[in-house]
């Protein structure tokens, strides 16, 4: 729903090539492209940045959706990532193996600066991105949430990482879609809000976007 908003708003053009769906938007100048539909993962992730860097992309900024780890954490409350714990295996192919990787602070404090202006309230902090949705057990869900982790989700350790081996800059906004922080998973209780909150985020940084491209 997002990706279809993005297209109708800002009047996409289709480019073939990629996996899913990629639109360069014509209100922006052809300075913003917006993909979807290429299904969920590290991998496929890693495999479209890197192709979308060969392109000549210079910023990434993902947007979609995570578990919530925190009890303060509501449905449809955003999250600017910082950093990703890497508990998925892409990105350990493009960077030493450390615990995080971070997002790009510039890009960060671009989309910051994107979301306030489209007065969309948000957190800060920390996200665990794994690829073994079912691993995702109580003992390590316990262990993240008392770690100060807000989020999970199966992508964005590997976005940060490619995106860094290709150099190029990268940050990511998280949509809280259900909730994990009491132990038993919890279903939204607004199905349709994580993906109304991303829309309006994305039309904050097209705008933002194409008027830093001017």
């Amino acid at each position: 729903s997002v990706l279809r908003h993005a297209v109708k708003r800002w009047r996409g053009r289709r480019v073939p090539g990629f996996f899913g769906e990629t639109y360069l938007l014509g209100k922006s100048g052809h300075q913003v492209a917006v993909a979807g539909g290429f299904g969920v993962g590290a991998p496929v992730v890693g495999v479209l940045v890197e192709a979308f860097a060969a392109w000549g992309v210079g910023r990434f900024v993902w947007l979609g959706i995570a578990g919530g780890l925190q009890p303060e954490l509501h449905t449809g409350e955003l999250v600017l990532v910082e950093t990703a714990v890497r508990d998925e295996g892409a990105s350990h192919h493009y960077l030493p193996s450390e615990p995080t990787v971070a997002a790009s602070t510039q890009l960060t404090a671009s989309v910051a600066q994107a979301i306030a202006q489209a007065d969309l309230p948000y957190q800060t902090g920390a996200t665990w991105t794994t690829d073994a949705p079912y691993r995702e057990t109580a003992a390590a869900v316990a262990h993240y949430q008392q770690s100060g982790v807000q989020a999970v989700e199966m992508e964005v350790a590997a976005l940060f990482a490619v995106a860094q081996y290709c150099q190029r800059e990268a940050a990511a906004l998280l949509a809280v879609s259900d909730s994990l922080a009491g132990g038993v998973w919890q279903q939204a209780t607004a199905p349709q809000l994580p993906e109304q909150r991303l829309a309006q985020a994305l039309d904050g940084l097209v705008r933002l976007a194409t008027e830093q491209a001017r």
